[in-house]
């Protein structure tokens, strides 16, 4: 799996060109993760076990962004039902705390590798404010991983 990792690194370019630092202050660039990295899977599979326990259902995602930053990753996601349509929250185990007047359609994570593997370290679920900030600040991670001006 490492190997991959390392193909996966070489493959995609940072989405600023060049090879300097993404953010100042910090030596590594962010990488924006496509359609076709094997990275993808591996960080999309880590946040979907998280969100089907909670659900209680099987789903797919619908990704708004997925960057990596030396061994952070984040990912903004929509989670969608097996066959890619809006999940009903009141037909899951979140029914009785969801309100469809208040709760967003999107799951945030901020995840950490550990060898080849990435685990999820926080996760924001129906978010209603900007959850990723106090991660920012917390991990010392650039704003650019979470956020494209």
């Amino acid at each position: 799996m490492r190997k991959a990792g390392h193909a996966f690194a070489a493959a995609i370019v940072d989405a600023h060109g060049g090879g300097e630092p993404a953010y100042p202050g910090h030596a590594q660039p962010i990488l924006q993760i496509g359609r076709d990295s094997p990275e993808r899977k591996v960080i999309l599979d880590a946040v979907r076990a998280s969100v089907e326990r909670r659900l209680g259902i099987k789903v797919v995602f619908v990704v708004d962004r997925i960057t990596v930053f030396g061994d952070w990753a984040f990912a903004s996601v929509h989670p969608r039902n097996e066959a890619g349509n809006r999940i009903d929250y009141r037909r899951t185990r979140i029914a009785k705390d969801f309100d469809p007047e208040q709760d967003s359609d999107l799951a945030g994570a901020l995840l950490r590798r550990k060898d080849a593997a990435w685990s999820v370290v926080e996760e924001a679920f129906l978010p209603t404010d900007v959850y990723w900030e106090e991660w920012e600040t917390k991990y010392k991670l650039p704003r650019a991983l979470f956020f494209s001006e």
